[in-house]
């Protein structure tokens, strides 16, 4: 029986981890979150993946092993995508899969559900899915549902409303642009946020732009760009250029998806100061924090009047 179910600090846990949350608990069960990303998570899912695996994938294998023996079962969604023009990276598709095999000796297990952009269906059909799995009845699937969409609706308002307010800073402003399990992992993002703060940068997140409002926008950058979390960070991006000070596009190495899409934005993010990053598992920061602060002296400078203070358009 299932009463603990643990769910992996990684990949869209940063995204719906708030809704996967609150459904489970307003079903009656116990959620456990892995800790916070560091150096020996993710050493410990490095040791169990292949060289061509992505930094955030190995970090989640990390994530996987930091619950092991701690709740009855680990929530591992296939993520495939709800439109032919908004699907997730393959990875997301084969999840399940790629666990119970990387961890087949340990025999861990595991509580799924899989939606794919083919079969043409809905969030709430997918809860009622998961919930049944559970035991659980249909009424209580549907409550338990609202109920967590809600919430998480009301948190993702909360999270727009402050970076809104934050928009009106004085202070400069660089937008993070990447995708929300790169930008919010502590020993990922999270670093980088922390240097950007420490130079007295106001930070803000393509993640914490309306969703609909990016994914709309995103339409205009490419009609074509098949996957969901790249629509909605270029989408931000594009919203957000003429309202703050500079833009850090930050990837993983070695993120395919990011490989496609990062240059074609960087060529349409005009008169705003922009910093490419691809964040890979060697250590120290140095080199990166180097980086950052002369991004920051040229925001500053062009702020100042060099470059001949030129408008944004």
């Amino acid at each position: 029986m299932i009463r603990t179910i643990g769910i992996p600090r990684g990949l869209m846990a940063y995204r719906d981890g708030v809704l996967w949350k609150d459904f489970f608990e307003e079903l009656g069960f116990t959620c456990v979150f892995s800790p916070r990303s560091d150096r020996r998570i993710l050493e410990n899912g490095t040791g169990r993946a292949i060289d061509e695996t992505c930094l955030p994938f190995k970090m989640y294998l990390g994530h996987v092993m930091e619950l092991m023996g701690k709740c009855d079962a680990i929530f591992v969604p296939r993520t495939g995508g709800y439109r032919t023009t908004e699907k997730m990276c393959t990875r997301y598709e084969a999840l399940p899969d790629l666990i119970r095999n990387i961890f087949r000796e340990e025999q861990i297990r595991i509580l799924t559900v899989s939606y794919d952009w083919y079969e043409k269906t809905k969030e709430e059909k997918v809860f009622l899915e998961l919930g049944t799995e559970l035991g659980k009845t249909k009424k209580e699937i549907k409550k338990a549902y609202a109920r967590a969409r809600k919430k998480e609706d009301a948190w993702l308002k909360g999270k727009e409303k402050s970076q809104n307010q934050l928009l009106e800073s004085k202070r400069t402003k660089v937008l993070m642009a990447g995708h929300p399990y790169v930008l919010h992992d502590a020993y990922m993002g999270g670093e980088l946020a922390r240097i950007l703060e420490h130079m007295g940068a106001d930070v803000l997140y393509t993640d914490y732009v309306n969703r609909e409002s990016a994914l709309k926008r995103s339409y205009e950058f490419s009609r074509v760009m098949p996957w969901l979390i790249n629509r909605e960070m270029t989408g931000a991006a594009m919203l957000l250029k003429n309202k703050v000070d500079g833009i850090m596009i930050v990837s993983a190495y070695p993120c395919g998806p990011d490989a496609l899409v990062n240059d074609m934005l960087i060529r349409r993010l005009k008169n705003v100061p922009v910093l490419n990053l691809t964040l890979d598992a060697q250590t120290g920061t140095a080199g990166t924090e180097t980086r950052i602060e002369s991004f920051i002296d040229i925001i500053r400078y062009q702020k100042a009047g060099g470059y001949g203070n030129q408008d944004r358009r």
